[in-house]
């Protein structure tokens, strides 16, 4: 089968980019034949076969007028509907298989697709069809919000949801009216992918067309003895440091409780983080150099603020037996057993946490570290979810006119 993965960044950016290149690995190695699309970056870890992939638009090397025709461009660009043409016309694909690909790629080029009547499928990574911010989250009011899932898409530009920009936050409500005017997502897409029910149930108010929940997997290979005991009594933290995440907030509770708690990440508010006795911040870490550090937590912790999809570190802490604490929200809900693969806890209740906290530090046993892994392997693992991408797949192109 010839697979066509397309995504605006085509190196490991994030968890979107994550997820591709180890499903493009998986189906490669099935004897698939995968290529990529996506735009022109120095980090980009893909070939431009066919010196067709869209331009990077940098608005900060840009004059005034030329920001102007650059905003035109990451609504509805024509240059890259002819670069994907072009690609197209060298190499046509089975299945076209999208991840993100607002304001670079736009959702222009899905015209393209249709035209040559190739199947289209695309994994929901965040609520970009629902929310112009695609973030469900008002960084000026600190609070996640969802008034442009059935409301209008005006209420990004009333509360400047895009960096408290005027024009930013226009331009993203005019990117939602345009494409769901002219019914791009059910006209264009044949079917989604959601790794969530919670993303599911949101993005279904505006699209209408079959939409799977198949949670995202990774593919963690650690010596098995890495994963049979925690060697120390340490919590972790890994992820991205900014308030959204949550973390900064709960960093004066593990030093009153005298919790270790160790910190993995880069952000905006790494200069927040006070190192201490109890707080131990060890940068970014990637890979094989994190992994371990995963294996040997007693808790990975993940107390976010804002709503999660299927977050990749609740997946990667479960492959290597290790449960996780999540906020009381979204895809934490479905991941996570309270009580079997971790536990569930409401972050915002500042009066209760601290109970709560001390609860689940004495309930842990090695029996939630059997738990999150068997979960791992029975839902989350590599071949249970090609499985049922390749079923869509087939699918598509059995009915296919």
């Amino acid at each position: 089968m010839k697979i066509l993965q397309i995504n605006k960044f085509l190196y490991n950016m994030g968890g979107a980019e994550t997820y591709m290149f180890k499903l493009s690995e998986a189906l490669t190695e099935l004897g698939h034949n995968v290529k990529f699309w996506g735009m022109k970056h120095p980090k980009n870890v893909i070939e431009d076969e066919f010196d067709c992939f869209a331009d990077r638009i940098e608005f900060n090397e840009l004059s005034a007028i030329q920001k102007i025709t650059a905003t035109y461009d990451t609504v509805y660009s024509t240059k890259n509907i002819k670069k994907i043409s072009h690609f197209l016309d060298q190499w046509t694909p089975d299945i076209v298989h999208l991840h993100n690909y607002n304001f670079q790629l736009t959702p222009s080029v899905l015209k393209e697709f249709s035209k040559r009547n190739i199947r289209v499928v695309q994994t929901i990574h965040d609520s970009q069809m629902v929310c112009p911010y695609h973030r469900l989250y008002n960084f000026q009011k600190e609070s996640t919000c969802t008034k442009c899932v059935e409301g209008s898409f005006s209420n990004c530009i009333k509360d400047r949801c895009f960096d408290n920009s005027l024009l930013k936050s226009t331009v993203g409500a005019v990117e939602s009216y345009l494409y769901h005017g002219k019914d791009y997502y059910n006209k264009h897409i044949d079917y989604y992918i959601s790794p969530s029910q919670f993303l599911k149930n949101l993005v279904g108010k505006r699209v209408h067309k079959p939409i799977d929940v198949i949670p995202n997997f990774v593919d963690v290979l650690l010596d098995q003895n890495t994963l049979k005991s925690n060697k120390e009594s340490y919590y972790l933290y890994y992820g991205r440091v900014s308030k959204e995440k949550g973390i900064i907030d709960i960093i004066p509770l593990f030093e009153k409780l005298k919790l270790k708690l160790y910190i993995v990440g880069n952000g905006d508010e790494v200069a927040e983080i006070k190192q201490s006795e109890y707080i131990t911040y060890l940068g970014p870490k990637y890979g094989e150099e994190l992994f371990p550090i995963i294996a040997n937590a007693k808790y990975v912790i993940q107390p976010s603020k804002w709503f999660e999809n299927c977050p990749m570190t609740i997946v990667e802490s479960f492959s290597l037996g290790v449960p996780v604490i999540g906020a009381n929200h979204s895809g934490f809900m479905e991941l996570i057993q309270d009580g079997k693969t971790g536990f569930i806890l409401d972050f915002t209740s500042k009066e209760k946490l601290e109970e709560e906290l001390l609860r689940v530090d004495r309930l842990y046993k090695q029996d939630l570290r059997q738990q999150a892994l068997s979960f791992y392997v029975e839902v989350l693992s590599k071949q249970k979810h090609l499985n049922k991408v390749l079923k869509i797949y087939e699918s598509l192109l059995a009915n296919k006119a």
